[in-house]
């Protein structure tokens, strides 16, 4: 993913954050007032609003001299472009919308210790037995407790019922161990689903809704009432192919889903709960919003664990497959979490696999530790985020040749990796969106020995193109960085150190010098009036 990619689009400029008073480490400094502004680091400059020599798009343009993101009072202020677009809210990423307590679910069914053979339906009927139980009112049916020792699995263990989690005595204590040289993920949670449509879609009206809005003109709002959960969608069409440069690229079979609820009503507008982190822009394509089922299972937790792949790596064709060498995966799943686990020897997505299906779910204080990948061309993942609404937070991975932590595309945001470090890997194995429009994602406050690339991959891969939008790199400590503006949207790397690479055009602010506050999550919390407890560091 390391690659510099030449740009032919102009740079946009941004609105002036008026009468922000901005924290660059002790330093207090005053931004755009009466119309003089001192800059926060240095911020990309952009000409006007309208299309490239080469035909290609530009955001609208504001005025010069802004910021797009300064404190005052203790909030954060954020400036926009000329048409409204700014710096996405990523705070609603996590456990039950973000800065919400992981529950303390009890016991109800108990492991013997390991047995030293196969524990794999040891501990499967166990999780099945939870399964059985009714729900509480709390929406949970118990947790399975192991005990500790080092439980051998020969094959692989499924949740499917929500309510149920799976708990050690200690990440250093319980240990589930893949007992057979087979690549595979060593625990699942969730199946697959679909969307289903209820009702007849409304027509978005706007001609163009910004990054950060949250009111939509409908073209009614017949069946629709406060409190209803939608989709608002927002289809690929070939003329948006097109102006962003991604034609043979990316083909039109596939849309940004926004799941959201519905705040208010208004004549023929509706106000949704998040903000929406990919402009609607009606010139390319038509959005619409709609009541929907989806069907998950939710409440399922994974806590207290280790977990070691190493017999995974003796698969005969370890050298083609060992990115499949995962410890666990989430499919439909939302409002659940992960928490103080411990993994070693995988070869893949070896700690997080939120899958594209994974919605509302919180990854805490995990490690990746001692990846075991090979010199094959293909690059595993360490942390691999997709769904919307997923956060990653305090993890660490050892590895070389890996993308610690890194999206797939077509995601619609937010999703955050906040307060993580990754050592010993190699700057040709990058961090950032992998592939196809990965919308909103915050990296924020991440230590990378390596590089976090927000760019266009081209035609690398399977074609993977823009891989990342309207997507914000945070107080980042890196060895290089490069962040680049795709057409219709906006990257930002904002107080991150390391070396600016060549290609860089997106909005870089700051650069060299990390910001307060040290996390743009937890403060964007704080602004929404959630003092959410800080991370541990590793």
């Amino acid at each position: 993913m390391t690659h510099t990619h030449k740009r032919t689009r102009s740079r946009r400029r941004i609105a002036a954050v008026a009468g922000a008073a901005v924290v660059v480490g002790a330093a207090v400094v005053a931004c755009a007032q009466g119309g003089a502004s001192a800059a926060l680091g240095t911020a990309s400059a952009h000409p006007t609003a309208g299309v490239t020599s080469a035909g290609r798009p530009v955001t609208a343009a504001g005025p010069t001299g802004g910021q797009w993101i300064g404190m005052s009072n203790g909030h954060l202020v954020y400036g926009r472009d000329a048409q409204g677009n700014r710096v996405p809210d990523y705070s609603y990423a996590g456990y039950a919308g973000g800065g919400v307590a992981l529950p303390a679910v009890p016991t109800r069914v108990t492991v013997p210790a390991p047995g030293g053979g196969d524990d794999t339906a040891t501990v499967q009927a166990a999780i099945d037995k939870a399964s059985a139980l009714p729900l509480d009112a709390n929406g949970f049916r118990g947790a399975v407790q192991l005990a500790a020792g080092r439980y051998r699995i020969a094959s692989s263990l499924h949740i499917n019922a929500a309510g149920v989690v799976l708990r050690g005595a200690g990440a250093s204590e319980t240990t589930l161990v893949a007992d057979r040289p087979t690549v595979r993920t060593l625990l699942t949670v969730g199946d697959k689903s679909r969307y289903t449509t209820v009702g007849t879609p409304a027509q978005v009206t706007d001609d163009y809704v910004p990054v950060g809005g949250t009111t939509l003109t409908l073209n009614s709002t017949a069946g629709l009432s406060v409190g209803d959960e939608v989709v608002v969608e927002r289809p690929t069409t070939q003329a948006w192919i097109d102006a962003i440069g991604m034609t043979g690229v990316f083909s039109p079979n596939w849309s940004l889903k926004f799941e959201r609820k519905i705040t208010a009503v208004s004549g023929n507008k509706v106000t949704i709960d998040i903000p929406l982190t990919n402009a609607l822009e009606k010139q390319y394509t038509q959005a619409t919003v709609y009541r929907y089922t989806f069907p998950r299972i939710d409440h399922v937790g994974i806590e207290n664990l280790g977990a070691d792949g190493q017999a995974m790596s003796g698969d005969p064709d370890y050298a083609n497959s060992f990115y499949n060498a995962a410890f666990w995966e989430f499919n439909a799943v939302e409002d659940s979490w992960v928490s103080n686990t411990v993994a070693r020897h995988f070869g893949g997505t070896g700690q997080t696999s939120l899958g594209p299906q994974s919605r509302r779910i919180s990854v805490l204080h995990t490690q990746m530790l001692d990846m075991l990948t090979t010199d094959s061309s293909a690059r595993s993942e360490a942390y691999l985020l997709q769904g919307q609404e997923n956060l990653v937070q305090d993890c660490a991975v050892t590895a070389t040749k890996v993308h610690a932590f890194t999206t797939y595309g077509r995601q619609a945001g937010p999703n955050v990796f906040s307060d993580c470090k990754a050592t010993l890997v190699q700057d040709t194995y990058d961090s950032g969106g992998h592939e196809r429009w990965g919308s909103g994602t915050l990296y924020d406050d991440l230590r990378i020995d390596g590089s976090l690339q927000l760019v266009n991959n081209g035609t690398r891969g399977s074609g993977h193109g823009w891989s990342d939008a309207n997507s914000t790199a945070w107080n980042c400590t890196t060895q290089s960085y490069t962040v680049q503006d795709p057409p219709t949207a906006h990257n930002w790397a904002i107080g991150c150190t390391g070396t600016p690479a060549k290609g860089s055009d997106g909005e870089v602010q700051s650069g060299g010098t990390h910001l307060l506050p040290t996390s743009l999550y937890a403060q964007q919390l704080l602004d929404r009036g959630i003092n959410a407890s800080p991370a541990k560091r590793h």
